[in-house]
């Protein structure tokens, strides 16, 4: 099933644990570096961020309403993708090539919302202050196979986003702490496929949320 169109009051920036913390007394990006918010990539951002394998993701929910609209620019991985560019042939070809479209991020500005709805990333270029942060939650990626395997697996580009929304979706619905079955998880028409022994061992894995801790959270005024 495809990707939902977004009409979001809220996008989730993925980074290390202890910058997570940080958020709800300092804000985010205080020294004003490009921070990148998705609406269903920030278990993926958190592992990039990760310094290694034993060091907690911080998954940081930001309310959009107090922020710059200006401010926002597309992804480099969307500038890549949207752009005639022979497909690199090497990785560190690529690497260049997608260095070269971070250094100009702001030359693109009017794509950021293309950048979104396509590939489910943007970049914020501003300070985020304390009061956009609305829910913090802390992730031991040794805690959970499962989970982990499925953020480790992601994949940035236009066809996994339009293809895998929903399973992305549901995993970073599992990361804030929500509750997901095996039918977000897998699909509902794919859940008779599975094996019952295999459906049951999953639902095991998704209740298993000892490795989650909901850090902060902070519930929005009445109205707003």
């Amino acid at each position: 099933m495809g990707k939902q169109k977004k009409e979001l009051g809220t996008l989730y920036c993925g980074t290390t644990e202890r910058i997570a913390k940080l958020a709800p007394v300092h804000g985010l990006n205080p020294q004003h570096k490009p921070v990148y918010l998705t609406d269903v990539y920030p278990g993926l951002l958190a592992f990039y961020a990760s310094t290694n394998d034993q060091e907690r993701f911080g998954i940081v929910e930001v309310d959009l309403t107090h922020l710059d609209p200006t401010n926002f620019l597309p992804c480099e991985w969307y500038l890549e993708a949207i752009s005639r560019q022979k497909k690199a042939k090497s990785s560190r070809e690529h690497h260049r090539q997608l260095e070269a479209f971070r250094k100009n991020l702001d030359k693109y500005q009017a794509k950021w919302k293309d950048s979104l709805q396509r590939m489910g990333i943007c970049v914020y270029d501003g300070f985020i202050s304390k009061k956009c942060i609305r829910r913090i939650t802390i992730y031991d990626p040794t805690s959970n196979q499962t989970v982990t395997d499925a953020i480790v697996g992601s994949t940035i580009g236009l066809t996994p986003y339009r293809k895998s929304h929903d399973f992305y979706r549901a995993v970073t619905r599992w990361l804030v702490g929500e509750g997901v079955t095996v039918e977000d998880w897998i699909g509902e028409a794919k859940v008779l496929e599975i094996p019952k022994e295999e459906r049951e061992a999953l639902a095991e894995s998704l209740q298993n949320k000892l490795g989650l801790d909901i850090f902060y959270m902070e519930t929005p005024p009445k109205g707003s």
